[in-house]
Formats: structure tokens, C-alpha cells, sequence
């Protein structure tokens, strides 16, 4: 198994966005497969001696998709160079997250915290806060209410 993994390494550095694509793809089937051969040994091992030997068979083609979609996900180059967040997506990005929450807050009756969050989302993205955030009816709801 060592060989294998150094050999992916070798080989990866190589790799195009489509060839990483197409092993990451591979890996999925192999690991899936895997699983399922696994839990067909071991319900074969009730029925023959040898199912232990699928069981193991598959536990190793499982483990190979795990490393070959490892090998795809860390060396496509398309991901590698994504352009890092900037604060206004940051802040965006941050502004969602809490006016979800304020909705299951709201939904949960728990106006104080939807009323405290309210003013996060307004500092981070005032466009989402008037467009998305006071246009929720249950956080519209609970704002209202005294």
C-alpha cells in the first residue's frame, strides 16, 4: 500500500483539472464499491468459509478509491489556485449564515436572539438584511412583537 501511495504522489503532480476530475470519480466508485463488497462478505461469511477473503478484498479496493479521490481532490489544479475570500464575501457570506439561524431562532420563538442577530446582518451586508433578512415572515414576526 506504501508503493501505491507514493506512486500517486509521483504521478499527481502531473495532473490536469480533467484528469483530476475523472480520478476523483474513479476513487467514489471504487470506495462505494468497496463498501457494498464489504457488506456482501460479510454476509457471505455465514453462508461459505471464503467470505472473510471478500471482506478483505474489498476493505483494500475501498481503501484504493479513498486514496485515488485523496490524490484527485489535493492535485487539481483548478482548485489549487482558487482566489482567496475577500472581506465584502466574507462579510456576505457571514450575513447568510446568521440570518439563517435568526430564521430557526424565530421559528423556536426566540425573538431576543433574532433581534440581537439583526443587527450583525445589517452591519455585515446591509443589501441582504432590507432584501432577505426583514422579508422573512417569521423574523418579521418576532421583530414586530414587543
Amino acid at each position: 500500500m506504501p508503493a501505491l501511495w507514493a506512486l500517486g504522489l509521483g504521478i499527481a503532480p502531473g495532473c490536469t483539472h480533467g484528469q483530476a476530475t475523472h480520478a476523483r470519480l474513479a476513487g467514489e466508485v471504487m470506495a462505494i464499491t468497496g463498501v457494498a463488497g464489504i457488506l456482501g462478505g460479510v454476509l457471505a461469511t455465514h453462508a461459505t468459509p471464503r467470505g472473510h477473503d471478500l471482506v478483505v478484498g474489498f476493505s483494500l479496493l475501498s481503501a484504493a478509491g479513498i486514496l485515488t479521490y485523496a490524490i484527485g481532490e489535493l492535485n487539481d489544479p483548478a482548485l489549487a489556485g482558487a482566489p482567496p475570500e475577500t472581506l465584502e464575501q466574507r462579510h456576505r457570506r457571514w450575513a447568510k449564515i446568521l440570518t439563517q439561524r435568526a430564521a430557526g431562532a424565530a421559528r423556536e420563538g426566540n425573538c431576543d436572539r433574532v433581534r440581537r442577530l439583526e443587527l450583525r446582518v445589517r452591519d455585515y451586508d446591509p443589501e441582504l438584511h432590507d432584501f432577505v433578512f426583514l422579508r422573512d415572515p417569521e423574523i418579521a414576526r418576532c421583530l414586530a412583537a414587543p
